[in-house]
């Protein structure tokens, strides 16, 4: 029977010297330790409390650390970015577990496991032991490179992890492996792009905090809120698409990138559409569709793009999930991140060289992105919201 996402038993996780003994032994020791793993009681809150929460510290820490010896002046000055950045940091590495385990168990019908979220989250939890401890080394910066090793090694952990843990035949194991790895590296990247966003802020009021609503929330003053029942239901559809494509197949269909080029209009401020451009296909179980074209105004071009994330339109929706809402403005220009009823809408604009982009993804499906040099951001904008909005949202929910 499959458990819940939320286990309410309590069970007391190592903590103090006990902490130290299953790191220990997980690393020096991993195939016997996940073993014992496999069977010992546990919830997702002990599992948080006593084992993540000090481990997933340990890198943002270190970092800050680093920067602020080794930089003298300049990170002083820098001072309340670095402090956002690493609360940040440490605020998604709990996010990611969470969202890794829904996957991992999602995908263990695929191959030949058993769906089990504490399980699933025992083998996030313990994999991710290596990666966090080695993020130590980023007390010197010009060593970081070194916490690869790390990530490596939890590669290894969850290889031999997944079988012990969620049943899944051995011969399997790698297939498994490598697509929960595909998965993760997407989701760093997409964890990546939010966490430059808040890094944009100057200033974070609190701690990340935790709201026990009906729809729970872990929300980050001055940047927006995290939907866990949404997280939970992009990290699903991300593991549904990996398993059809496990089985041979898909679970999206992608629009005809000729369709995505109709969409765009035939002249703009009395420029003619030009340099057409369309993709469709994929690699490596990513698959997306795109077209783009070009307008010239006032002798610059501006580049048009409409793409169907399609295969991994999952990773679009987890984007919406976080709620960004973040926005930074200097003499210069500003840059700004907003997100409302599945909307997300992201703008830059430099003031000084003229440059700027408007992005729209409707639904985590549908990106509309226009950039280039012109007079005024509101150039983009209209080029952007005059695509007709009916046919767009129609294509994301497809």
């Amino acid at each position: 029977m499959n458990d819940s996402p939320i286990n309410p038993t309590p069970t007391i996780q190592p903590r103090g010297s006990g902490l130290v003994e299953r790191v220990k032994a997980i690393l020096l020791k991993p195939s016997p330790t996940w073993d014992v793993i496999a069977t010992e009681p546990a919830s997702v809150k002990s599992l948080y409390m006593g084992y993540i929460l000090p481990l997933a510290a340990i890198g943002p820490i270190a970092g800050l650390l680093g920067i602020l010896i080794f930089t003298g002046l300049l990170a002083i000055l820098a001072g309340p970015f670095l402090v956002i950045g690493a609360i940040f940091g440490f605020v998604m590495n709990l996010v990611v577990v969470y969202v890794m385990a829904l996957i991992v168990d999602g995908l263990a019908p695929s191959f030949g496991g058993q769906r089990n979220f504490l399980q699933a989250f025992k083998v996030m939890a313990y994999s991710m032991t290596a990666a966090w401890v080695a993020a130590v080394i980023g007390l010197i910066p010009f060593l970081g490179w070194l916490s690869i090793l790390g990530g490596l090694y939890s590669l290894y952990l969850l290889y031999l992890g997944l079988p012990k843990l969620m049943g899944a035949p051995a011969e399997k194991s790698l297939g498994y492996t490598a697509v929960v790895v595909v998965i993760a590296i997407a989701l760093s990247l997409v964890v990546s792009a939010i966490t430059r966003s808040v890094m944009a802020l100057g200033t974070l009021g609190a701690v990340a905090t935790y709201s026990a609503a009906a729809n729970k929330t872990v929300t980050v003053p001055g940047m927006g809120s995290v939907d866990l029942a949404k997280v939970e239901q992009a990290a699903n559809q991300m593991a549904a698409e990996a398993s059809a494509q496990a089985a041979g197949g898909t679970t999206v269909t992608l629009a005809d990138p000729q369709g995505l080029l109709a969409l765009m209009p035939a002249n703009y401020l009395g420029a003619a559409r030009a340099d057409d451009s369309t993709q469709s296909g994929g690699a490596a179980g990513v698959s997306v569709a795109t077209a783009s074209a070009n307008y010239v105004i006032n002798g610059n071009a501006v580049e048009l793009e409409v793409t169907d994330l399609g295969s991994v339109s999952g990773l679009g929706a987890l984007a919406t999930a976080v709620n960004v809402n973040t926005s930074s403005s200097s003499a210069g220009g500003y840059e700004k991140v907003t997100t409302s009823n599945g909307q997300m809408v992201a703008e830059s604009w430099n003031s000084e060289t003229k440059q700027g982009s408007y992005t729209i993804v409707r639904n985590g499906r549908i990106s509309v992105e226009a950039s280039g040099t012109v007079d005024s951001i509101e150039v983009l904008k209209n080029l952007v919201n005059g695509l007709d909005a009916g046919r767009l949202e129609a294509l994301s929910k497809t």
